[in-house]
C-alpha cells in the first residue's frame, strides 16, 4: 500500500498555522491542538514526515520526488553513470570540473531540508510524550520519530561529517541566539544514530501489514544502524547488527532479481524498508506540476512513447565490471567473452539493470549504434542537447519492461528500496572481513548473492585484501543505481583513483556487415582528495550560525 503518500495530503496547513488568526479551523486543515487529540490524527503528522523521505540528497535542479529516482541521481556522481545531454545538472556543471564550494554546493537544499524534517521529528516526540495516548501507542510513535530523525541525521553526516545534534524543538522568538549549535563530532553523530536506532528497534514491530506497510519496523531501524556502522568503519558493531538481521529469519532474497524491481512485487521478503512510490502522483506548484516519472528522467528516448531523457546512462566502466557466467570479467580472462558479441553469457544482473544495443524493450528493439536514420537512441558522444543517451546504454533497473507502450502507462510505480536483504548480506561480509579476515560465514553471505545472479561461488582461500576487493566488486554490481556506490567510493577513499581515469561509453558501428564495438571517452571528473571526500557546508548556514566551522580546504 502506498498509503502515506496519499494520506499526508489530508494534513494541510499545520506547519504554517498563524496563532493570531481567528480561532476557526478550515475543514481541510487540522489545528495544532486537533492533530494531537487522537492517534489517528497524530499519524497524519507522521505521514507528512514519511512523505519527505528521500533515498539520497539532490541538487536544486533535480526533479527528485520521491527518492533517489531523479534526473541527476547520485550514480551520476560516480563512474557508474553519466548525465544525459541536458542543461543545468550539478553533476555536469559543478561536480565534473570541481567548481563547487560553499556558495555553489552540489546538494544545496539538503542541509535545510533535513533540519526541517528533524524539527518535525522533535516536535512529534514532544507532542506524543505529552499526549494522553495509550502507553503502547506512545512507544510505537516515539520509536517511529526516533527512527526518522536518525534517518535524516544519517543523510547529513554521510555528506558533511559531524553536524549539530538537535533533539529539542527550537524557537528563535523565545530562545534567540541559543538556537544556534556548533557541530558535534562525526563520532558523536554516529554514536547518536546507533543509540537512536537501538531504542527505536526495541519498540517497533517486526512486521507490518495492510495500511501500515511503509512504516518503520525493527528491520528498518536495524538496517539503518548497521549501514551507518559500516560507513563509519565500526566493523565489529556493523557485523553484529547485520548478523542479527540475518539470524532473525525475517528476510530472505527474492528469487528473481529482475522482478525484484517491479511494482507488482513491492514489499516482498527481501525488503527491509522502502519509500512508498505511487506513479502518476503530481508534485510542485499547481501551475507547473511535475509528475514523479522515472520513465521521463531515465527512460529510453525512442521506445515506449516515454520520450525519456536518457539522464542516467550506464558507463562502459560499469559494464566492464560484470562477470561472465564462468565468474570472470573480460579483462579477467573469461573464456565466454566474445568481442563480436560482448553482451552474451553475462551475469544475470546485467540484463536486469542495463539496456544495451539490440535489447528488446517494451515491445521494441533499442539500437544505440551509429548509422540508423532518425534514431533517437543513438549514442550522443558530443553532448548535443536533446533527449538522447551519452553512453550507448540506458538504465533498466526500476523500470518495468512489461508495461505496454502507451503514454498512459509510461510511469513506473515501483517502491524505492532503501535497504534490502542482499545489502545486509554484503554489509555483514564486508564488516566481518575487516574484523577477522575471510571465514565461511563471509563466503556464505556473498555466495548467496552470487547464486541468484547465476554466478559460481567465490574462489576459496582469499586473503583479507582479495576478499575486500571481491566484496567491493559485488556491492558495485548488486546495488548499481540504488544510490549506494557514491557513498562507497567516498568511505573507501577510492574516488580519487577512480576519477583519475577517463569515463567511457560504447560506440557501436557497422563495418563490412559486422558490428564493431569501440570505447569512447565521454566524461572526465576533476576530484580533489584534499577536500572532496566531504561536501562543503553551505555558505548560507555559515552566515546564519557563526558557531559552524567549514570542512577542510573549502
Amino acid at each position: 500500500m502506498k498509503n502515506y503518500l496519499i494520506l499526508f495530503l489530508a494534513f494541510l496547513g499545520l506547519a504554517s498555522c498563524n496563532k493570531n488568526s481567528l480561532n476557526i479551523t478550515p475543514s481541510n486543515e487540522l489545528s495544532d491542538a486537533t492533530v494531537w487529540n487522537t492517534p489517528a490524527t497524530a499519524q497524519l503528522f507522521f505521514n507528512d514526515i514519511y512523505n519527505k523521505l528521500n533515498a539520497g540528497p539532490f541538487g536544486s535542479n533535480s526533479y527528485h520526488l520521491p527518492s533517489e529516482i531523479s534526473n541527476d541521481p547520485l550514480e551520476c556522481y560516480t563512474d557508474n553513470a553519466c548525465y544525459g545531454p541536458e542543461a543545468g545538472n550539478e553533476s555536469f556543471l559543478l561536480f565534473d570540473p570541481d567548481s563547487y564550494g560553499p556558495a555553489n554546493d552540489l546538494f544545496n537544499p539538503q542541509w535545510s531540508n533535513m533540519y526541517t524534517d528533524i524539527r518535525k521529528c522533535n516536535l512529534a516526540i514532544q507532542k506524543v510524550t505529552a499526549s494522553s495516548f495509550p502507553d503502547a501507542t506512545k512507544k510505537g510513535m516515539i520509536a517511529q520519530a526516533r527512527f526518522l530523525r536518525a534517518y535524516f541525521y544519517k543523510q547529513l553526516i554521510d555528506l558533511y561529517g559531524g553536524v549539530p545534534l538537535i533533539t529539542t524543538v527550537l524557537d528563535n522568538t523565545t530562545q534567540g541566539s541559543a538556537i544556534f549549535y556548533p557541530r558535534n563530532s562525526y563520532a558523536d553523530c554516529v554514536t547518536f544514530i546507533q543509540t537512536e536506532c537501538a531504542a527505536a528497534a526495541a519498540d517497533l514491530p517486526q512486521k507490518v501489514t495492510g495500511t501500515s506497510i511503509g512504516y518503520a519496523t525493527w528491520g528498518a531501524a536495524m538496517a539503518l544502524k548497521g549501514e551507518e556502522e559500516l560507513y563509519a568503519g565500526k566493523w565489529s558493531d556493523a557485523a553484529t547488527t547485520n548478523q542479527a538481521i540475518m539470524t532473525s529469519a525475517l528476510y530472505s532474497l527474492f528469487p528473481d532479481y529482475t522482478g525484484l524491481f517491479y511494482a507488482n512485487n513491492d514489499d516482498n521478503q527481501e525488503v527491509l524498508f522502502d519509500i512508498q512510490f505511487a506513479a502518476n502522483i503530481a508534485a510542485g506548484a499547481a501551475s507547473t506540476p511535475q509528475t514523479k516519472n522515472i520513465q521521463q528522467t531515465w527512460g529510453v528516448p525512442g521506445v515506449a512513447k516515454g520520450q525519456g531523457w536518457g539522464g542516467n546512462g550506464p558507463t562502459q566502466n560499469l559494464v566492464d565490471q560484470y562477470e561472465y557466467l564462468d565468474g570472470k570479467t573480460a579483462a579477467g580472462g573469461s573464456a565466454l567473452y566474445d568481442p563480436t558479441q560482448p553482451y552474451a553469457h553475462l551475469d544475470k544482473r546485467f540484463y536486469s539493470t542495463i539496456i544495451y544495443d539490440g535489447s528488446t524493450w517494451r515491445g521494441g528493439i533499442v539500437y544505440t549504434r551509429l548509422g540508423i536514420a532518425n534514431n533517437a537512441n543513438q549514442i550522443n558522444v558530443v553532448n548535443v542537447q536533446g533527449n538522447a543517451g551519452r553512453t550507448g546504454y540506458f538504465v533498466k533497473k526500476y523500470m518495468d519492461s512489461t508495461l505496454v507502450t502507451s503514454a498512459s502507462t509510461k510511469l513506473d510505480g515501483t517502491n524505492y528500496m532503501v535497504w534490502r536483504y542482499a545489502e545486509v548480506l554484503l554489509n555483514y561480509a564486508e564488516a566481518k572481513n575487516e574484523v577477522s579476515g575471510p571465514d565461511q560465514s563471509i563466503y556464505d553471505a556473498v555466495n548467496l548473492v552470487r547464486k541468484r545472479a547465476g554466478l559460481p561461488n567465490l574462489t576459496t582461500g582469499l586473503s583479507q585484501v582479495t576478499m575486500r576487493t571481491a566484496i567491493q566488486h559485488e556491492r558495485r554490481i548488486e546495488l548499481a543505481f540504488e544510490g549506494k556506490y557514491f557513498y562507497d567510493i567516498m568511505r573507501w577513499k577510492t574516488a580519487a583513483s577512480i576519477f583519475a581515469q577517463p569515463i567511457y561509453g560504447m560506440e557501436v558501428t557497422t563495418l563490412g556487415g559486422k558490428l564493431v564495438y569501440t570505447k569512447v571517452q565521454i566524461r572526465k571528473v576533476n576530484f580533489d582528495a584534499t577536500k572532496n571526500y566531504l561536501q562543503p557546508i553551505p555558505q548560507a548556514v555559515l552566515d546564519q550560525n557563526s558557531k559552524i566551522t567549514q570542512n577542510p580546504n573549502y
